[in-house]
């Protein structure tokens, strides 16, 4: 986490700040505890500003570079003799979010935004090194058109080897015991009507999707009160089960959050490795949706019997996850709910190297808010700065997936696809898929999908000449026909 004003950062041996990288995560001070024969490690925080002599190098006396440090693999530590270093679940300490020491880091980077840090902090991220949270917020203030961020996310994206992917929703049901306002499925809204999908319709789809070609696939239900939590753990595990029996190669699981005890339900009959941790791929999906606690409650609700109200329970989620032996995280946030970008840019950040740093692969989604059956439709960012907002996570993050989805337009997925490593094209309508396309009813969705186009066809305009999409193998006859049935 990030230190509050004026608190002291921990001292640092000379060793250790050999490992830690200019302009890149926060340098870590290690705190070495016996438990038990084990060996205890805490980040407790550094400094995350570049040496004075790459900001401005016209005012700076020579000083010498310092290796970089990338995050959590460190060979060595010579203030104490670990000859191999691991991070462990058991021994990190659970997220946690101080909105005070963020504001702090807001505080500065704004101040920082207008020197010269501005030119050096994009050439360090440009030439693919990552930025630390407090340097994000930095380029998100600077007087930086959203063009030049775009250009060098571009340009850093350009060296790197990384495959575009992609996954479908599958909506199981549409019930939830959550009062989210944003949401059209929530506990209140008359004006959706309800369904929920048997097992039969579930695999059936599932079979449908293998068949078009998409082999990654994301389960959802709503959220649920202690009295149903049993039957949606069972009801989600006969889903999981089915599509890894099928052969689905990526499987997400949104089901909001989950506590410690119900996961052996959730994931009974997954294999494991000798670590515990699942074989198959697995991603646990929680949108912290505003990682504000006033904007929370505002949206999510402060009722104890609301199942989405905790925001600390909810914020722990991958925490407990990673315990119950997944290794895939995908947070995110509705972007537009929070006024506030800068603040949702820095927390975001901070939770995924929180993640990274125990060893999990990281999706990061950013969906924008959308029009919802029964409500007006919802205002968010504007495109520029939503592009803007990609970037910088492009830039800034380059260990992590970025997810964009059709909730965007056709021209937003074109101008995003070159710097994300994900495009998720499908339906937010219970089991709404047919041979040719798919159905996309606002009356039984949980937003409104803007590119309602047949995946096969969103995915084309990705393919690389001569290459492919992972999770994609289209069939040799592809749907042309755009469907929009309307029950």
């Amino acid at each position: 986490m990030l230190r509050s004003a004026g608190e002291t950062p921990a001292p640092q041996t000379q060793q250790s700040q050999a490992h830690c990288g200019a302009g890149l995560w926060p340098a870590p001070s290690l705190q070495v505890a016996n438990l038990q024969s084990e060996a205890m490690l805490r980040y407790t925080g550094g400094s995350s500003r570049l040496p004075r002599s790459q900001l401005c190098p016209r005012k700076a006396a020579a000083s010498r570079r310092t290796p970089k440090w990338g995050g959590a693999e460190l060979t060595h530590v010579a203030a104490v003799h670990i000859s191999e270093w691991v991070l462990h679940a058991e021994v990190m300490a659970d997220f946690r979010i101080d909105a005070d020491a963020i504001g702090h880091t807001l505080q500065r980077a704004a101040r920082r935004a207008r020197t010269c840090e501005v030119e050096a902090l994009l050439a360090h991220a440009r030439a693919g090194n990552g930025l630390d949270a407090e340097s994000l917020a930095v380029l998100w203030f600077a007087d930086l058109d959203s063009e030049a961020l775009y250009s060098a996310a571009l340009q850093t994206r350009g060296r790197r080897s990384t495959r575009l992917e992609t996954f479908s929703p599958l909506y199981l049901t549409n019930t939830c015991d959550a009062e989210c306002r944003m949401c059209g499925m929530r506990r209140d809204n008359q004006a959706l009507h309800r369904e929920t999908a048997d097992l039969a319709q579930v695999e059936a789809q599932l079979r449908l999707l293998a068949r078009r070609g998409m082999h990654a696939v994301a389960l959802l239900t709503g959220e649920y009160r202690a009295a149903s939590r049993p039957w949606a753990m069972g009801y989600v595990n006969a889903a999981l089960r089915a599509a890894h029996g099928l052969g689905f190669s990526h499987v997400l699981i949104n089901v909001g959050s989950i506590d410690k005890d119900e996961f052996a339900a959730l994931l009974a009959g997954v294999p494991r490795r000798d670590d515990g941790s699942l074989q198959p791929k697995l991603t646990m999906c929680t949108f912290q949706e505003t990682y504000s606690r006033a904007t929370y409650a505002k949206f999510m609700g402060t009722d104890p019997d609301n199942p989405r109200a905790d925001f600390d329970r909810r914020l722990t989620n991958f925490d407990r996850a990673y315990r119950a032996g997944m290794r895939v995280a995908n947070p995110g946030i509705l972007v537009g709910l929070n006024a506030d970008v800068a603040y949702e840019l820095t927390a975001l950040a901070l939770h995924t190297r929180h993640l990274l740093d125990k060893g999990m692969q990281v999706y990061l989604s950013v969906p924008r808010l959308r029009q919802i059956a029964g409500g007006r439709s919802q205002g968010g960012i504007s495109d520029g700065d939503f592009i803007r907002l990609v970037s910088l996570l492009s830039l800034g993050l380059p260990a992590a997936k970025i997810v964009i989805t059709t909730r965007e337009n056709a021209a937003i997925q074109h101008t995003l696809a070159p710097i994300v490593t994900v495009i998720s094209a499908g339906s937010a309508a219970v089991t709404p898929y047919t041979e040719t396309g798919a159905r996309f009813p606002l009356e039984v969705s949980q937003f409104e999908v803007i590119d309602q186009r047949p995946f096969e066809e969103i995915l084309r305009d990705h393919l690389p000449p001569a290459g492919s999409i992972e999770n994609f193998q289209p069939a040799l006859t592809a749907p042309r026909v755009h469907e929009r049935v309307a029950g």
